[in-house]
């Protein structure tokens, strides 16, 4: 790398090498704020390279099934002090809408009085309502990639076809609605409303086995067909450049990976005992009659983009396992105000400027 020297007024010179060093050891919060204090900096922070040394941000939607916490779904981070809610306080409509779908550190609040779509980014504090739609809609979802564009869409699904449908898509590149007509080769009826957002492509489970893969530049839509017929839990994620799938049947967890797409050919790389996952976390203290019913509450939540690491949540705490290592670690112990937490689902993404860049010119 090319590193040169940055001096400030008084004189004292720090090495771009030295700086970065610094700068990994700072909240990922003042990243964004610094970002701003000359090009030199804005380049720097916006460098691979310190992006490289940076931990992943963790974030989520969850809901408590306790009687002093609303069911209302809740957006927080991971700390060293546990699964924290984000203060939502600068969005003055956070008491008069709801969480309707988040993705990669942004959220989509809908208010039916007024009827409204605001999206939200907790990290930098900044909010946008969007412009009315033209229709309802009967099913909303957000978009971002903090990896590669500043710009998000909002999809929704106005009207169901027998084998697709209508939706309109914001834009905030271009800041106005626009109506498509979706056509996905099977039943709408087999739709499920798993999805996960991509690349640019928009995955949707189908029962009893395809994915439906939406390109959100052509709007257009192909079927993949899946290693085997869902039962239970499923879900489609990327890791490390592939997609893949898993599905727990209540007594694994196995995932696939997608070897070959223009043949559909999918590859079992691994099998994760569920009940030993639960045993290992709660055995010293749970009959074996409760453990079963504690391994009905293991769910999947997301892949490590760039390792062999997937996220489980298992009641009260979440963990990572290592599926080379086979290891089990601890990302964070919910607390006892919030045990009885069921997440909804979490999101795992890199520091990028194009987070900060998000809805700056708001």
């Amino acid at each position: 790398m090319n590193r040169c020297g940055s001096s400030n007024s008084n004189g004292v010179s720090l090495s771009d090498d030295l700086l970065t060093e610094i700068l990994t050891r700072l909240p990922l919060k003042s990243l964004f704020r610094f970002n701003c204090v000359s090009k030199a900096w804005y380049g720097l922070i916006s460098d691979n390279y310190l992006r490289s040394k940076l931990p992943l941000i963790t974030s989520g939607v969850y809901y408590s099934s306790n009687s002093n916490l609303s069911r209302e779904p809740r957006y927080a981070h991971t700390s060293g002090n546990g699964l924290e809610d984000c203060d939502l306080d600068f969005f003055p409509f956070h008491n008069k809408s709801s969480i309707i779908d988040s993705c990669n550190g942004l959220l989509l609040y809908y208010s039916c009085v007024p009827s409204a779509f605001y999206v939200v980014n907790p990290t930098t504090k900044r909010w946008m309502a969007l412009p009315e739609p033209m229709k309802s809609s009967q099913l909303s979802i957000l978009t971002f990639d903090p990896c590669h564009s500043p710009n998000y869409k909002v999809i929704c699904f106005t009207s169901w076809l027998e084998q697709g449908s209508e939706i309109e898509v914001f834009s905030s590149e271009t800041g106005r609605w626009v109506e498509h007509e979706l056509h996905w080769g099977m039943n709408t009826d087999a739709m499920s409303a798993t999805m996960q957002y991509f690349d640019g492509v928009l995955y949707i489970l189908a029962y009893p086995k395809h994915i439906a893969a939406i390109s959100l530049a052509e709007m257009d839509c192909h079927l993949m067909e899946l290693p085997e017929p869902m039962k239970r839990e499923a879900s489609v994620g990327k890791s490390r450049g592939c997609l893949h799938y898993t599905h727990n049947d209540g007594e694994q967890l196995r995932i696939w990976k997608l070897k070959d797409s223009n043949v559909h050919k999918w590859v079992l790389k691994h099998r994760i005992d569920v009940r030993a996952i639960v045993e290992q976390n709660y055995k010293r203290i749970h009959s074996a009659a409760s453990l079963a019913a504690l391994s009905d509450r293991f769910n999947f939540l997301a892949f490590h983009p760039e390792k062999e690491v997937v996220y489980l949540s298992v009641p009260g705490k979440l963990v990572s396992y290592d599926l080379s290592k086979k290891r089990i670690e601890e990302v964070c112990e919910f607390g006892k105000e919030k045990e009885r937490a069921h997440l909804i689902q979490i999101w795992l993404f890199p520091f990028s400027r194009y987070m900060s860049d998000c809805l700056a010119n708001v």
